[in-house]
């Protein structure tokens, strides 16, 4: 609401600037005066308009920051303590109790996931998102990534195809485990979001000086009206959340961040109840 009202008043401003000449020549020296005022006012008033929104967005960040960072140590006290307690260092357990503590475990496990999730959007958002680049070979992340989710896969009965490159791919200098994760999200989606029985291209070639990943799923697709936002942080498309209502909108966040970070583009393409294909490129520099 605030930026509507920061964009009609530079609007109005502009029109009255565009209208100047003949305003002084209708005016008296006063009136003149007077307009000067009331210019003035404006500009300083849209200004701290902006100057204020500016530094809620920044503290609504920190909050953030603040929070997920406090949350980080009793999260990582409460995994050692169930831990030690599935590896009976207190003592045998019974079958009933293994079995709650293990549900508990694995709830505080995703809390983690959550919680260092919020601290990459944070990092992300200050620029404080480094990365750490090596020379790697991307089909290794993409041939490590489908192993990692193929009991998923056969679990949904899903049909992978995986079109190895038809010549070998150079080393290319890329952060490792920020590739892989993003590799990740972008399969986790295609896996998530494609019925049982459906089917999931995947692709890797090189393409003039960049390498092309492809991933390409039979699943509920994008509704077109949404698609603009699909990047946004914390923004879930409708269908999808429908499908899964415990998603929370940041995988693809990163993604595109990650790819953007490495000199990368990302794109895709959609078509609701039919399926999605995502793009990613990044370029060649020969190590």
């Amino acid at each position: 609401m605030q930026y509507i009202l920061i964009f009609s008043i530079s609007v109005a401003l502009l029109i009255l600037m565009l209208f100047e000449p003949w305003l002084i020549l209708a005016l008296s020296p006063f009136g003149v005066y007077l307009l000067n005022i009331l210019v003035a006012l404006v500009l300083t008033f849209a200004t701290t308009l902006l100057i204020r929104k500016i530094k809620q967005v920044k503290s609504e960040r920190e909050v953030v920051y603040l929070t997920a960072h406090q949350l980080s140590a009793p999260l990582s006290s409460t995994k050692w303590a169930l831990q030690m307690i599935l590896n009976n260092d207190f003592g045998e357990i019974k079958d009933e109790q293994r079995t709650i503590i293990t549900k508990a475990y694995e709830k505080n496990e995703q809390l983690i996931y959550i919680v260092d999730d919020l601290l990459d959007t944070y990092k992300i958002e200050a620029k404080k998102y480094l990365l750490s680049k090596k020379p790697c070979d991307i089909e290794s992340i993409v041939t490590s990534v489908l192993e990692h989710y193929k009991h998923e896969i056969a679990k949904k009965k899903i049909e992978l195809n995986f079109a190895a490159p038809s010549e070998k791919l150079p080393m290319i200098m890329i952060d490792k485990e920020k590739i892989a994760l993003a590799v990740q999200n972008l399969f986790d989606n295609a896996i998530k979001y494609t019925p049982v029985g459906g089917k999931i291209n995947v692709t890797l070639q090189k393409k003039g000086e960049h390498l092309m990943f492809k991933i390409q799923d039979s699943g509920i697709g994008i509704e077109k009206k949404q698609a603009a936002k699909i990047f946004s942080k914390f923004f879930r498309g409708s269908n999808a959340f429908r499908q899964d209502p415990m998603g929370y909108g940041l995988g693809l966040f990163f993604v595109k961040n990650i790819i953007e970070a490495h000199n990368g583009k990302i794109w895709f393409e959609s078509k609701e109840n039919v399926g999605t294909s995502f793009y990613f490129t990044l370029p060649v520099k020969r190590v």
